[in-house]
């Protein structure tokens, strides 16, 4: 569940949301791009989840708990950052397995996977980690893909994505702080 929220918040900006919600007006084969975009961050949040549930292993809960506060931070920091279009790199005539290649690399090592990674650090669970993870990430794509892109420039967008950081810098810090003991 805090994947779920943590990942939901972390993408409140609607930066990937958008970039799909382009690419699929772009292209003619709709259906097999949003496969390809699903599969490719459920295939890096695996990746970060195993690597998590490893170092649950080989880490105290203390450094995991920091590293949790370090990915939320970082998470906020990203938010807050002025967003710009992404460029169109050509994608829309690239055949759907160098898009698909494309898309595995573009999203490694993703804010939402940082957090799906320290996430899973914490407590082992690494499948729970990428569940929650996907569902936070989907749930945070489908008002763009709904509405399209025009809707990250609304008023209320903004408003949304600072609530979304300030949520995630308190999160974090809270975090941070429990780790060295002086939050209980």
């Amino acid at each position: 569940m805090f994947a779920l929220v943590a990942v939901l918040l972390a993408n409140a900006d609607g930066r990937t949301g958008i970039a799909l919600s382009r690419l699929i007006g772009m292209r003619s084969d709709r259906r097999v791009t949003v496969v390809i975009a699903f599969g490719a961050f459920l295939a890096n949040a695996i990746v970060a989840a195993v690597a998590g549930a490893i170092a649950n292993r080989m880490i105290g809960q203390g450094v995991a708990a920091l590293l949790v506060a370090l990915a939320m931070l970082t998470a906020a920091g990203a938010l807050l950052w002025r967003m710009k279009p992404a460029p169109d790199a050509g994608d829309a005539d690239t055949a759907p397995a160098v898009l698909a290649g494309r898309m595995l690399a573009s999203q490694f090592g993703d804010r939402s996977h940082f957090l799906i990674g320290a996430l899973a650090a914490t407590s082992g669970a690494g499948q729970w980690a990428a569940a929650g993870g996907f569902v936070g990430w989907v749930l945070a794509m489908l008002p763009f893909l709904a509405f399209g892109p025009a809707l990250a420039g609304y008023r209320a967008a903004r408003y949304l994505r600072w609530l979304a950081a300030a949520i995630l810098i308190v999160w974090g810090l809270r975090t941070g702080l429990g780790a060295f003991g002086l939050i209980g």
